[in-house]
């Protein structure tokens, strides 16, 4: 359900070539849990 979805974001200012906005960076973190009735 939508209730179970988390989404965050955060920036990297000035850090490395993502702060110098000569590139971008991504990722995800998947948890799933198997439920039986």
């Amino acid at each position: 359900s939508s209730e179970r979805v988390n989404i965050k974001a955060t920036t990297n200012e000035k850090m490395g070539f993502i702060g110098r906005r000569e590139g971008a960076a991504s990722y995800c973190v998947v948890s799933l849990e198997d439920y039986t009735d």
